[in-house]
């Protein structure tokens, strides 16, 4: 009999401290009373029975966001609060979008009837798609579309203009201010450099609000643009496609001579300023990453993210090269071209100028 009272105890006990741990890690975060007497009631309804009152400035555990409710817990009480009276802090490592528009981020994505690779897809949703999240929990977006509900890999979806997963975001500019507030009115916090990548907290009404090396403060958008994180990948297969896919986020980028940020390029500054953010360092010259880059290329053989050169010496001034640029693969290259289409452009390299004046290719 005793042995059965010793399984009946251990087995409560383990009981309690299994719902105690599936209860913090349902936890989406804390929430403040902001009402002087504010009723937990025991239904998201206003004719639902009151549990317990709670008092100004009352500290809760947030379980759940509701449609203008949150269930929540305080001392031994749970139960559903009025969204209105609550200041609802995430927490850490938790993004709330429960009732936000999700914006998918890549091109056919795959909408899933369950939060797993190996759940079966319902369909796929291309780029720029617009979602109803219901809920984000390890790496995938609950979510609703066309009266569907499905999931979704988080590393595919923006919320207000942001990445779900580890925004961040790289400078364009020379040096750019990060300031107290957002406007140009306002103190100076820290300077930040071109190629210098953050942490996004949110943004609005053209205003980045970051933080880097522990410091929070606020970034005009026009010199800030979002960072996809990918790294180059040194493959003899198949090139550096992730050096390609930013290159081409710049089309249209004004050539500008001398130029090597996102206001305006050169094409040596162009290569330079992609490849740097990558964490690969080149000079500002055609002619000097020739020099520098000691891995050549047969045309046979290019790869996305190869650097092209040309060398037209009326132009050259006896110099190895006069131009470069980015293959992208297919025969085509990306380049900041100072020709009739001044700016970032794809150009084919069988046309009859680059045929011409093609020097050579060499891997980063």
């Amino acid at each position: 009999m005793k042995k059965l009272l010793s399984k009946v105890t251990l087995l409560a006990v383990l009981t309690v401290i299994l719902l105690t741990v599936t209860a913090a890690a349902a936890d989406l975060g804390t929430g403040i009373i902001t009402a002087d007497s504010l009723r937990m009631r025991s239904a998201p309804s206003t004719d639902a029975s009151t549990v317990t009152y709670l008092s100004m400035d009352t500290e809760v555990r947030i379980l759940e966001k509701l449609d203008g409710w949150y269930k929540a817990t305080w001392q031994d009480c749970t139960g559903y609060l009025s969204a209105d009276y609550v200041k609802f802090t995430p927490a850490e490592g938790v993004i709330d979008v429960s009732g936000k528009t999700g914006v998918i981020s890549g091109t056919n994505v795959n909408f899933r009837s369950g939060p797993s690779t190996s759940t079966g897809v319902i369909t796929m949703l291309d780029i720029d798609t617009q979602v109803s999240l219901v809920s984000l929990e390890d790496g995938w977006c609950k979510a609703v579309w066309q009266g569907q509900e499905g999931y979704i890999s988080a590393d595919y979806v923006s919320v207000d203009g942001l990445p779900v997963v580890d925004p961040q975001g790289v400078i364009t500019g020379d040096c750019v201010n990060v300031r107290s507030t957002p406007s140009t009115d306002s103190e100076i916090v820290t300077k930040v450099y071109e190629g210098d990548v953050l942490d996004l907290i949110s943004v609005k009404d053209g205003w980045y609000n970051v933080s880097f090396n522990g410091v929070t403060g606020y970034i005009n958008a026009d010199y800030l643009r979002i960072y996809s994180g990918a790294s180059v990948t040194k493959s003899s297969g198949s090139g550096n496609q992730s050096v390609v896919d930013t290159a081409l986020e710049y089309l249209g980028v004004p050539y500008v001579y001398g130029g090597s940020s996102g206001k305006g390029f050169d094409c040596s500054g162009f290569t330079m300023y992609i490849y740097g953010l990558f964490g690969i360092d080149l000079p500002h010259s055609a002619s000097s990453q020739w020099n520098s880059l000691g891995t050549s290329v047969s045309r046979d053989n290019l790869q996305p993210g190869d650097l092209v050169f040309f060398n037209d010496p009326s132009i050259s001034g006896g110099k190895p090269c006069s131009h470069v640029g980015i293959y992208v693969g297919d025969g085509q290259f990306v380049h900041a071209s100072s020709g009739s289409n001044k700016g970032v452009v794809v150009s084919d390299l069988s046309t009859n100028y680059y045929a011409t004046y093609y020097k050579g290719a060499r891997r980063p």
